[in-house]
C-alpha cells in the first residue's frame, strides 16, 4: 500500500484550497450566506492566527532564522505597537496572538506591551514566544503580568550542555513559581532553512517558483500585524522590512511587490485578502520548494 507523506499531504491541502476550497468560500462570503464563517457579531474578520513582533534583534544568532533576526537589530517602539493594536483590534481578532521577535525579552516595556494586548483581545488566546534566556533579569512585575494576563509562555530550549541544563531548569523554576503557563520547545538540534547564504555571509532568497514554494509553506495562514499594516505571511513580513531596512540585498527586492492592508481597509477587503483570494505571489519565491533541514551549530549568543 501506498504511503502518502506529509510533504505529499501539505500539497493536496494546498491545492484543495487553492482550486476547490476558495471559490466555494468566496460564493459563500459574497452571498452572505456564509458571512458568519469570517465575521463575528462586531463586523471583526476572525483569524485562526495573527503575529506581532515587538523586536527585530535577538540576544542569539541562530543562522537561518525564519525573521532574519541575525541580520536585524532593535525594537519596535512601544506606542507604536499599543496604536496599532488599538487599531486593529477593531478590525480582526485572532484566535491565537503570538508576541514574538527576534527576541521580545529585549524590550524594555513588554509588560504593557502584553497589558495592552491583553485589553485588545480579551478573548485571544496569547502566546509569547522567547528564548528565556533573559528571564534572569526581569523583574516580579513582568512575571505577574504574564500570569495575569494568561500568557502562554513558549521556551525554546538552546542551552544545552550540564551547566546549560542547569540555567535552563533555573529559568523553567522561577516562571512556574510565578503560576506562568509555559511550554518547552526544543530547539538546540535542527533548523529549517528560509533562505541561503552567499560567499560573503550574506542571506539570499532561493528564488523558488512560487506557486511550488505556496504549497510547501506552512506559516502562509499566520498573519502578521507590523507597522500598522496586515501582511498575509509572516516571513514575507520579516522579509520585505528587513529589505526596506536595508538588512539584505536587492534580490529581496521582490517582496516589495506585495502589498499589505492598512488601517483603512474595510472588512470585505479583510476578508478578501487574507480568506478568499489567497494563492501563490510572486514574493513566495524567497521562499524554499520543499523543506530543507539544518543543524543548529551555528547558533551562539552575542
Amino acid at each position: 500500500m501506498a504511503v502518502i507523506t506529509t510533504k505529499r499531504l501539505r500539497q493536496i491541502k494546498r491545492l484543495w484550497s487553492l482550486y476547490l476550497n476558495l471559490p466555494i468560500k468566496r460564493f459563500l462570503y459574497f452571498s452572505r450566506l456564509g458571512r458568519r464563517m469570517f465575521v463575528d457579531s462586531k463586523n471583526r474578520v476572525k483569524i485562526r492566527k495573527m503575529e506581532i513582533y515587538v523586536a527585530n534583534g535577538c540576544n542569539l544568532n541562530c543562522l537561518f532564522c525564519s525573521h532574519l533576526n541575525p541580520f536585524r537589530k532593535g525594537t519596535i517602539p512601544k506606542d507604536a505597537l499599543i496604536s496599532a493594536m488599538e487599531t486593529w483590534c477593531r478590525k480582526v481578532t485572532p484566535k491565537k496572538l503570538g508576541l514574538l521577535g527576534g527576541e521580545p525579552l529585549l524590550h524594555p516595556n513588554l509588560q504593557e506591551i502584553i497589558a495592552a494586548a491583553r485589553r485588545c483581545w480579551p478573548e485571544s488566546e496569547i502566546v509569547l514566544t522567547s528564548n528565556g534566556l533573559l528571564f534572569p533579569q526581569k523583574s516580579e512585575a513582568l512575571l505577574k503580568e504574564l500570569a495575569d494576563s494568561r500568557v502562554h509562555v513558549l521556551l525554546s530550549r538552546h542551552l544545552t550542555g550540564d551547566e546549560g541544563e542547569k540555567q535552563f531548569d533555573s529559568i523553567l523554576k522561577r516562571l512556574y513559581d510565578a503560576n506562568v503557563h509555559v511550554t518547552v520547545i526544543p530547539s538546540s538540534s535542527r533548523w529549517k532553512r528560509y533562505y541561503n547564504m552567499d560567499e560573503n555571509g550574506c542571506p539570499q532568497p532561493f528564488e523558488s517558483r512560487p506557486e511550488h514554494a505556496w504549497t510547501m509553506c506552512g506559516p502562509n495562514t499566520c498573519f502578521n500585524l507590523t507597522n500598522n499594516h496586515l501582511y498575509r505571511c509572516s516571513i514575507l513580513a520579516n522579509a520585505a522590512l528587513a529589505f526596506q531596512e536595508g538588512a539584505v540585498g536587492e534580490k529581496w527586492s521582490v517582496t516589495q511587490s506585495y502589498k499589505p492592508l492598512d488601517e483603512t481597509s474595510t472588512t470585505d477587503e479583510i476578508v478578501s485578502h487574507l480568506h478568499l483570494f489567497r494563492g501563490p505571489l510572486p514574493a513566495c519565491s524567497i521562499c524554499p520548494e520543499t523543506t530543507v533541514v539544518v543543524e543548529a551549530e551555528q547558533i551562539r549568543k552575542f
